[in-house]
């Protein structure tokens, strides 16, 4: 992710338990697409949210955005970008490039967290920050600094001049300078490193998780199968639980998906049919994601293309 958020007893389920549906019923409520947002074609390197982990990779190649998942545990693994939204229709090309079945690709809506979005500065502090007054030059800040310290280390060698105290300031000495090599030598673990558009590093995969991870999804398996779910954490209910339909093609494929979030109410379509839809209020807006997960040794991957986020028509 990114680091992964672990969905693994979940997903392994769903791959097992699949609700056989073969026909599309009509939709509670119908929502048209409106105004677009923002169309995201990959064509450049930085498009998109990237990073390379011990379990999978997720990276912007040849004008696409790929998931490589390479651990098959079932674990969730997405991506996040730009502007937070709240009702918004989402669609985007997904191919799932290999051949085995067992596994779960999609978008994400809601999504919690900035990735990529700019920092915005706030303008009353800025306009503290401009109007301080310059301090002392540098050049006197450092002979002033300099002088008293040079009167510090007078008085203490005249108060300190004996044997025992010069002992015991060596000894002093040599800890601090062990403590300072420790510092700077220790690791740092690979869970705590930065991630490709973050501000601040993230704790650990949990903490990934529980900053990160809350939000919808919408996903279709290689089998056929399509969901929605709503993850909070390293949570996934369902909402509208797996059910086959003939529209998806199996995989190795491409299918078009598209997402609806209106309001309280969430729709997954896939080449045009409705497959699936819920109600649920938790989350009101956040960003875009894109996911895949994979239950298999050989893991998955996913290419996703013209995505396109499009607010909700009048």
């Amino acid at each position: 992710m990114k680091q992964g958020s672990h969905y693994n007893t979940l997903l392994a389920l769903a791959f097992m338990a699949l609700v056989i549906g073969a026909c599309s019923t009509a939709p509670v409520r119908t929502v048209t697409k409106g105004d677009e947002l923002a169309f995201v074609n990959f064509s450049e390197p930085g498009a998109w949210e990237q990073g390379a982990y011990p379990g999978a990779t997720l990276r912007v190649v040849d004008g696409r955005y790929r998931i490589d998942v390479l651990d098959g545990t079932g674990t969730l693994w997405w991506g996040q970008w730009g502007a937070s939204y709240g009702d918004v229709i989402i669609e985007v090309d997904l191919e799932q490039v290999t051949e085995r079945a067992e596994t779960a690709f999609g978008v994400m809506c809601r999504v919690r967290g900035r990735v990529g979005e700019p920092v915005v500065v706030d303008p009353t502090l800025a306009a503290i920050m401009d109007s301080t007054p310059e301090a002392t030059s540098t050049a006197e800040a450092t002979a002033e600094s300099t002088a008293e310290a040079d009167s510090t280390a007078e008085a203490d060698v005249s108060a300190q001049s004996t044997p025992e105290a010069t002992a015991e300031a060596t000894t002093e000495a040599d800890v601090s300078t062990e403590a300072d090599v420790s510092a700077e030598t220790t690791p740092v673990p690979l869970a705590e490193s930065t991630r490709v558009g973050e501000e601040t590093p993230e704790p650990s995969a949990a903490g990934a998780a529980a900053l990160e991870g809350d939000g919808y999804l919408f996903l279709i398996q290689g089998t056929g199968a399509g969901a929605i779910l709503r993850a909070r954490g390293r949570d996934v209910e369902p909402l509208a639980d797996w059910r086959t339909n003939n529209a998806i093609t199996l995989a190795p494929s491409e299918n078009r998906m598209r997402a609806v979030c209106v309001g309280d109410y969430l729709a997954l379509y896939v080449n045009d049919t409705l497959i699936a839809e819920a109600t649920d209020d938790a989350y009101s807006e956040g960003q875009v994601g894109l996911a895949a997960s994979a239950a298999n040794r050989l893991g998955v991957r996913i290419t996703f293309d013209n995505l396109q986020i499009s607010a909700a028509g009048e």
